[in-house]
């Protein structure tokens, strides 16, 4: 067909209309999105809900890292941008990285894991490693990641410590009025009447004063 055809131009205009039509109904048709569920697999949940009663009281757990995330540098780890740990253990207040561990799931044998195992090393970063099964002794599982991330189980968590320096720094209270030293009095009468109270020393000329 010549380009002088009297059907050229009625042909080309229908084309254009399709393909513009198409365009249009790719860019407005409405799009299924949906939440994933489940997130992980059994053998994965299980050993999550399981590692957080281990460690909760010390520590902190996020499933599911970026490699590249927790270690820094070069080399070797450009190789696994697309890989992740498994699990991450945090300190629960500084949130320094303590410890990573990894499951033995399908298609994670070969060199590569002797490569992250290496890089961990060098980092200074504790790894372990477990294989998959429904259930495990949750003390038992306390005490080596806590030995990996170098914890005393004996110690209080880093909240128990915080109050206890706090209640230590009240129990010498200094005025909130003149900031003079206090004493601790019983309350015999009153509003408050069976309380112990701070007052300050300076009473009645200054009448600071904190209930305990």
């Amino acid at each position: 067909m010549s380009l002088d055809h009297p059907l050229i131009i009625p042909i080309a205009a229908a084309i254009l209309t399709v393909v513009l039509a198409l365009a249009i109904w790719f860019r407005l048709r409405s799009q299924s999105i949906e939440c994933r569920d489940p997130l992980f697999s059994p053998e994965y949940r299980a050993f999550l809900g399981q590692l957080d009663m281990a460690v909760r009281s010390h520590l902190s757990v996020f499933p599911r890292m970026p490699v590249t995330e927790v270690l820094q540098g070069s080399g070797h780890l450009s190789k696994f941008k697309n890989h992740c740990f498994d699990f991450v253990i945090c300190h629960r207040r500084e949130m320094d990285v303590l410890c990573v561990i990894q499951l033995d799931l399908p298609g994670r044998k070969g060199p590569g894991n002797d490569q992250l195992r290496e890089l961990c090393h060098k980092a200074g970063v504790s790894i372990l490693e477990y294989d998959r099964k429904p259930y495990r002794d949750v003390p038992s599982l306390k005490k080596e990641v806590f030995a990996a991330c170098g914890i005393n189980e004996l110690e209080p968590p880093a909240q128990l410590q915080d109050n206890t320096q706090s209640k230590a720094e009240n129990s010498d209270s200094e005025c909130p009025k003149c900031h003079s030293t206090m004493k601790l009095t019983h309350i015999k009468k009153g509003q408050h009447a069976g309380r112990d109270c701070w007052i300050c020393n300076s009473y009645p000329d200054c009448k600071g004063a904190r209930l305990v």
